[in-house]
């Protein structure tokens, strides 16, 4: 982890404090404010300053969690911090910017429905998850994750994608039907190698995955769903590898959203341990098996 990641923890933190108790917040800036009156004019605290107090005076007024989304544990707070720096840890891998929580609120995501959904299961995840990078792009970020140390990931080949997955790769590539997305330009969300993102556009979602080592729900075929989105599957992974953590699924495979070769075909991720490689082929929908499941996203 950067070295850097305790402060920008705290000031995330405090950011996510001012997001959730808007009126607490706009109460501290009008006594800031009033506070530089009658001082006459001396300069107002540091955005990260004004951000801590809210945070302080709602830890005094009760627990965040439990403030913020009525009777949340504030472990549900770190969690979800957590979940945002190990995605930016992974993004920065390949020069990508995450998109603030706040983003994710303007477009759609509901906060305090995945606060209680992650005090409700231990399992969940926070992923953070971008779209648009193809699979070159994918391949790109694997190839990255490889090179950090302890990874678990094979320099040689970290990622595989079979050749019926590569060949259709937008369509599990696309953000899933009803799903709030922040929409950025490459500029927007980092320096892009040229031909990584088609059109110079890609977009951020924000859901919950679980994050077992095997898929919580087994021998089901792929329209037992809902599943993760390939990107998401892929991004859970590399989350791990930034947290040095054991990779998923490798037992096991997990079914991804959508379907190949007009819907005869869906795709399957695993990690195949002996080649250090995470995989994604395909099997028809109707294949199940008792390690093959679904790992249900909330959000």
């Amino acid at each position: 982890m950067p070295g850097n990641v305790g402060a920008q923890g705290s000031e995330n933190e405090a950011r996510l404090a001012r997001l959730l108790f808007p009126d607490l917040a706009d109460e501290l800036d009008r006594a800031h404010a009033e506070g530089r009156r009658a001082a006459g004019g001396t300069a107002p605290a540091s955005g990260a300053e004004a951000m801590l107090d809210v945070a302080a005076l709602a830890a005094r007024q009760g627990d965040l969690g439990q403030a913020a989304f009525s009777s949340i544990d504030g472990l549900e707070a770190v969690r979800f911090t957590r979940g945002f720096e190990l995605a930016r840890e992974v993004a920065g891998w390949r020069d990508l910017r995450v998109p603030e929580p706040e983003e994710f609120w303007a477009a759609g995501a509901d906060h305090a429905a995945l606060a209680r959904a992650l005090m409700a299961d231990a399992s969940l995840a926070v992923v953070p998850t971008i779209y648009g990078l193809g699979s070159d792009g994918w391949v790109a970020l694997f190839r990255a994750a490889a090179r950090q140390p302890s990874s678990p990931l094979s320099l040689a080949a970290p990622l595989i994608l079979a050749p019926e997955v590569t060949a259709e790769f937008e369509l599990l590539d696309a953000v899933p039907r009803g799903v709030a997305a922040v929409q950025a330009r490459a500029g927007q969300a980092g320096a892009v190698q040229a031909g990584a993102v088609q059109g110079g556009e890609v977009s951020w979602t924000l859901r919950l995955v679980p994050a077992t080592p095997k898929p919580p729900l087994v021998g089901l075929s792929h329209s037992h769903g809902p599943h993760p989105a390939l990107p998401e599957i892929l991004m859970l992974q590399l989350m791990h590898v930034a947290a040095r953590e054991p990779l998923l699924d490798g037992s096991s495979f997990t079914w991804v959203h959508g379907t190949l070769s007009g819907g005869r075909f869906a795709a399957r991720e695993l990690f195949d341990t002996s080649e250090r490689s995470v995989r994604v082929n395909t099997r028809e929908v109707g294949n199940q098996g008792p390690h093959l499941g679904a790992r249900p996203p909330i959000g």
